[in-house]
């Protein structure tokens, strides 16, 4: 996409390596792609032991340069599109495009966001593993440019995710360097770019807790501008940063404005739904990362304690730095923190979902009891007795969040009519259409330049003028009604 990038057609090169090659050093260090290591404190996929198919070059993070060596699950025949080194080229425009239009909108910030995109052919014969990656679907359905190309995506390095310093605590080599150098680096992460460097005499256990706290607030405050962008990025586990910005940026759905729904398969949109069972609403989407984060504050502050009493290749001091911001972490999150208590975390989420929306209070009550029941689920909570919760389907045109996988949209019908596609929402999804029906390099990227284009212009007149959603290909008019009438 942009001449600066060249140097980022990178592919790895495991041959190089060779037998006993860790006594051999490349001629060049600036041949050399690191991937992380990547450990997560709830769940992990075996045999994938981190960035299977990127890693940090050149002060850029590039996806889809090929297969790296924490990708021990080559072998998995499950497992292929996350095992191969691919990237499908798909996946790579909803990157950049999704992160263009956040940047118009004065979202950028909220994301690690795709700067750029690298094209080549496929070669022929890989055209039948692409189709392999989804069996069971229909490989007529697939997109043009995913079985004639391949793609690397460009973002800037200098972020962590929380399962980088799971898998650090795990890995512990103790001393005092270590420790150091650690504890620096996770002060530096949490804090992200829009942060003031750190030093190491400002890392101690009370400043660490606190920069957790921040980027967890940081955290919610991204989604509730996702929120009012109308951007779903249906998959979350692993997916953020460590200061609280969203990474991985493949699988967007993008209404254009605030909407409360479900997103399902085509075909496959329920009449109604248990708040209190497993599926996600769309607006509720947070609590699938703070659960995540919960699940790491737990496991670090236990982690913490055992190695203040069991680490012997470090001293007392380092040993009662542990401890103490094992203790720090404890006072920062009393079982009172909203990040602990349902009902607080309910209302703050409420609070954030009804101001965007305007709800009246009616409406507002119903609101909150679906929030509440998703808190209770999402957070491992024992979840109280909700009623079913009816869904209207609204007819929306978006394009696949990932291939051969078309959705369809339903809202509660307490919220009929408060929300609905935006202008800018609709002309996103049309420009990934064009790109996605092309199988040359040049005729590519000239389509991906167009729906750039397109999608800023838009974004931009919507950010200006303030656009309401439509719906029906008309506007929403917001009701007086407590939730029950229509347009």
């Amino acid at each position: 996409m942009h001449a600066s990038h060249a140097e980022c057609a990178v592919q790895v090169d495991l041959g190089r390596i060779g037998p006993f090659g860790f006594s051999v050093r490349p001629a060049q260090e600036s041949e050399l792609l690191y991937a992380d290591l990547q450990t997560n404190a709830d769940g992990n996929i075996s045999r994938r032991l981190g960035s299977g198919r990127a890693g940090f070059y050149a002060g850029k993070y590039l996806k889809g340069v090929g297969r790296t060596p924490l990708a021990a699950n080559w072998c998995h025949r499950t497992d292929r599109y996350h095992s191969s080194g691919h990237l499908l080229p798909s996946a790579a425009a909803r990157e950049y495009l999704v992160s263009c239009y956040l940047e118009e909108l004065g979202a950028g910030d909220t994301l690690v966001a795709c700067e750029g995109l690298l094209l080549a052919p496929l070669p022929p014969e890989a055209e039948q593993y692409v189709e392999s990656i989804f069996a069971g679907r229909d490989p007529r359905q697939l997109a043009q440019v995913d079985r004639r190309l391949q793609a690397i995506s460009v973002k800037d390095a200098g972020f962590a995710r929380l399962s980088n310093f799971v898998w650090a605590f795990s890995q512990w080599r103790g001393g005092a360097p270590f420790v150091i150098e650690l504890f620096l680096r996770m002060a530096r992460y949490l804090g992200g770019p829009s942060q003031p460097d750190v030093r190491t005499g400002d890392v101690s256990p009370e400043a660490l807790a606190e920069r957790l706290e921040r980027a967890i607030e940081r955290l919610v405050h991204h989604f509730e501008r996702f929120f009012q962008s109308g951007v779903y990025w249906g998959s979350f586990h692993n997916n953020f940063t460590a200061d609280g910005r969203f990474l991985d940026l493949e699988t967007p759905t993008v209404l254009g404005g605030p909407f409360i729904g479900i997103l399902a398969p085509a075909g496959k949109l329920p009449e109604s739904v248990d708040p209190a069972g497993s599926r996600i609403f769309v607006g509720c989407e947070v609590l699938q990362c703070l659960g995540q984060v919960r699940t790491f504050l737990a496991f670090l502050i236990h982690r913490l304690e055992w190695l203040g009493r069991n680490d012997w290749d470090g001293g007392e001091l380092e040993r009662r730095f542990l401890r103490d911001t094992a203790e720090a972490l404890r006072t920062r999150f009393p079982p009172s923190h909203w990040l602990h208590d349902v009902s607080a975390l309910t209302e703050k989420l409420t609070a954030a979902l009804a101001s965007t929306l305007a709800l009246p209070p009616g409406a507002t009550e119903e609101l909150r009891a679906l929030v509440e029941a998703q808190c209770r689920v999402m957070l491992n909570v024992e979840p109280r007795h909700a009623e079913a919760v009816r869904l209207v389907p609204v007819k929306m045109p978006l394009a696949n969040p990932e291939p051969i996988f078309p959705v369809v949209v339903g809202v509660p019908r307490f919220l009929e009519g408060w929300g609905g596609q935006t202008r800018a929402g609709r002309i996103f999804n049309a420009a990934l259409g064009q790109v996605d029906g092309v199988g040359e390099v040049a005729t590519a990227l000239e389509a991906l330049r167009e729906a750039e284009a397109s999608i800023r212009n838009s974004a931009r007149e919507q950010r200006r003028l303030g656009a309401e959603p439509e719906r029906n290909n008309g506007p929403v008019r917001k009701r007086a009604t407590q939730g029950r009438g229509r347009d």
